[in-house]
């Protein structure tokens, strides 16, 4: 009988990987041919449908990397006794950092990226954006959390690229998979943010040391990665407003989607209302016959 295995992308909760469940999803008649199956829905369908399917699946939650200890809690007790392989995929920090900024622009921020940067970095974090960042980011954080009933060779932290083909690929060779396409699926930009070179190789040199104090799969090196792209060019205005572009257009086809959604419920409203008179008028005629047979 094939072992109930689980392959979980449990953060951070960078924008630029979170395109992975609706891609898992789009391929999952693929991947369903392997063997492999995508549970989707609320969490205990979730836990449902990798009860009932005898092999792997996989499933992309980065925004868990947010939660507390007991909301975490909640989430595995259900997973108890399954092979669990916890997957991190951490991009370069500038990319990520890039990444949180311009979603929170997307959310209604006006906070200039310098200014946001500057917050991010102070290592005393007390600014609401730099603990609204590192909560969903901070490696030293989000492993700890998860990883206490875990044996170290079922987490697996992998420094990806920050293109949206590198993480696809990077996450599906976690599972064994080779050689299915990533889908078409909106990725914001990989740019990068200037980040002081130092800091990020503070951070970094932090995280790489506990990975290797607690024995976990580390697949490429989260120094080099973000050290480099500090020392790299960060964004330019040309390419910042480029992908504030994109950004918007997005957003603005999403709220035109939205918006007809809206339509089709309000039609389907008015009809249902007219339906519901036309029986009240029937069930008044209906009363109205009978008194008068009484």
């Amino acid at each position: 009988m094939a072992r109930r295995k689980v392959i979980w992308h449990i953060g951070p909760a960078d924008p630029g990987t979170s395109f992975l469940a609706e891609a898992l999803d789009a391929r999952a008649s693929e991947l369903a041919s392997l063997g492999i199956a995508v549970p989707t829905g609320a969490w205990h369908e979730v836990e449902d449908k990798i009860w009932r399917h005898k092999g792997v699946s996989i499933l992309s939650t980065p925004d868990i990397a947010r939660a507390d200890a007991d909301k975490i809690a909640l989430r595995l007790v259900g997973l108890r006794d399954l092979e669990v392989h916890l997957v991190l995929l951490a991009r370069d920090l500038p990319t990520q950092v890039y990444a949180a900024w311009q979603d929170a622009l997307q959310h209604g921020s006006s906070t200039p990226l310098k200014k946001y940067v500057t917050r991010v970095l102070d290592p005393a974090r007390d600014h609401w954006q730099a603990e609204d960042f590192w909560a969903g980011h901070d490696l030293a954080t989000i492993l700890p959390a998860f990883t206490r009933a875990f044996h170290a060779d079922r987490v697996h932290v992998i420094a990806t690229d920050a293109d949206a083909d590198g993480v696809w690929n990077a996450f599906l060779d976690v599972a064994g998979i080779t050689d299915i396409e990533r889908p078409e699926v909106y990725t914001p930009p990989a740019l990068k943010a200037e980040l002081d070179p130092e800091r990020v190789l503070d951070i970094t040199t932090a995280w790489a040391k506990l990975i290797a104090d607690r024995g976990f799969d580390l697949r490429g090196s989260l120094i080099s990665a973000s050290t480099t792209a500090a020392a790299a060019e960060s964004a330019g205005k040309k390419e910042q407003l480029e992908a504030l572009a994109e950004v918007l257009t997005e957003a603005t086809a999403e709220i035109e989607r939205l918006r007809a959604e809206v339509e089709e419920l309000r039609a389907e409203n008015e009809r249902l209302d007219s339906k519901r008179l036309k029986h009240k008028r029937r069930v008044e005629r209906l009363r109205a016959e009978l008194t008068a047979i009484d």
